[in-house]
């Protein structure tokens, strides 16, 4: 007697839940949880920003590089000025297709990076007059500069 072969509908619920559950990582603006969960994407959603809504560089902030061209950073080598909810897409190099600013506030810098099956999260405290905080994010590094109010001066190096 020959058993019976499994049934195949638990296998392939199993995999379309990973699968959704991995697409959902990266799918939703940070903080709104993964695309489907009570929010409908649009297409506006799914292009990151490219400029932030940061007005001009308040006084207590140098002048950023690439000023607020945040598509600068795509190839994680840029100094622009950002704030909570900037968004900018990367080119993987480092395994990160997404970045976000979390926060900026008088605590500090608060940044997420999200990539295939990966996501990173970090916090870098307000500059204390030495060095500038850093935080290394899968093999490139952030650098906290300098913040003034709700506006920072974020640097990314490889």
């Amino acid at each position: 007697m020959t058993s019976p072969l499994p049934h195949p509908l638990p296998a392939l619920t199993a995999a379309l839940a990973a699968a959704a559950l991995l697409a959902g990582c990266s799918a939703g603006p940070f903080g709104q949880g993964p695309a489907g969960a009570g929010a409908t994407p649009s297409a506006d959603a799914a292009e990151p920003s490219a400029e932030p809504s940061a007005g001009p560089a308040g006084p207590d902030l140098p002048e950023a590089a690439d000023g607020t061209d945040l598509e600068a950073c795509a190839d994680a080598e840029c100094e622009v000025l950002v704030e909570a909810g900037d968004e900018f897409a990367m080119d993987g190099t480092h395994g990160v297709d997404r970045f976000v600013v979390d926060a900026v506030d008088g605590e500090g810098l608060g940044m997420s990076g999200f990539g295939p099956g990966i996501e990173l999260s970090g916090h870098l405290p307000p500059p204390d007059g030495g060095r500038p905080p850093t935080f290394v994010m899968n093999g490139f590094t952030v650098t906290l500069v300098a913040v003034d109010g709700s506006t920072a001066l974020m640097a990314l190096s490889p």
